[in-house]
């Protein structure tokens, strides 16, 4: 009898984790259509009916794992911020600090819009137009997502101050925004049918490089994209 109640325990176990591993994978899924609509339509677009029409399930059901639109959006945004932390900042951070990593925070950006990562305009752009003055756990998520890119930038700013390869009179937190901008302008230009703007947008971030160089990175450095990568190259070689 014992033995059997165990086993009856044991069978009850392994059903619970596979209800709640199912219900897991089932939550995700809404998250990564909730974010596919909102990478191409806004945080708005988001509804639990379009949801639920996209993913085949009742409202109900789908209602029954978030319980309000706001948790929603939450777990969008939080999404997004993996996806863009996975593709921008992390590889970035991999790499040396200074001005090789100001240099592959941009590039990654770039990158990661040049491979559609997000299905449409570039997703905290969006989201933080819609939601940067106002109150709430989304509208703070999303500043928060903003400002950790920024802060991104202005560190490798500093740090490439401190290491002598960038002026240090400069001012780091107004060169992250100007980054920031470049790299939005480039991309806006691109959506509005400059098709040649993100070819030319690594020139411009070399460009903004090279009116806050020192003497410590040569001029040769500068001539060119790939002579800028060849000298991050060889100066670590």
């Amino acid at each position: 009898m014992l033995l059997l109640k165990a086993g009856v325990r044991k069978r009850r176990k392994t059903g619970e984790k596979k209800a709640a591993s199912k219900r897991q994978q089932t939550r995700a899924a809404i998250v990564e259509e909730a974010l596919r609509i909102a990478s191409a339509e806004g945080l708005a677009a988001v509804t639990i009916g379009r949801l639920a029409s996209e993913l085949k399930m009742s409202k109900s059901g789908l209602f029954a794992h978030f319980r309000s639109k706001e948790a929603l959006e939450l777990e969008t945004v939080a999404l997004a911020r993996t996806v863009f932390a996975a593709q921008v900042l992390i590889p970035a951070e991999a790499t040396r600090p200074g001005l090789e990593n100001l240099w592959n925070l941009c590039h990654f950006w770039l990158e990661h819009i040049e491979e559609h990562v997000f299905r449409g305009a570039y997703f905290f752009a969006g989201a933080f137009f819609e939601h940067a003055r106002k109150g709430g756990a989304v509208g703070r998520e999303i500043r928060r997502a903003v400002k950790e890119w920024l802060d991104a930038l202005q560190g490798a700013m500093k740090e490439a101050q401190r290491r002598k390869e960038l002026d240090r009179e400069a001012d780091a937190e107004q060169t992250a925004f100007d980054l920031n901008g470049l790299l939005l302008g480039v991309y806006w230009a691109r959506l509005m049918g400059q098709w040649g703007a993100l070819d030319q947008a690594r020139d411009k971030v070399l460009g903004k490089f090279r009116a806050l160089a020192t003497e410590e990175v040569p001029a040769k450095a500068f001539r060119s994209v790939g002579a800028f990568r060849r000298y991050l190259k060889e100066k670590h070689a």
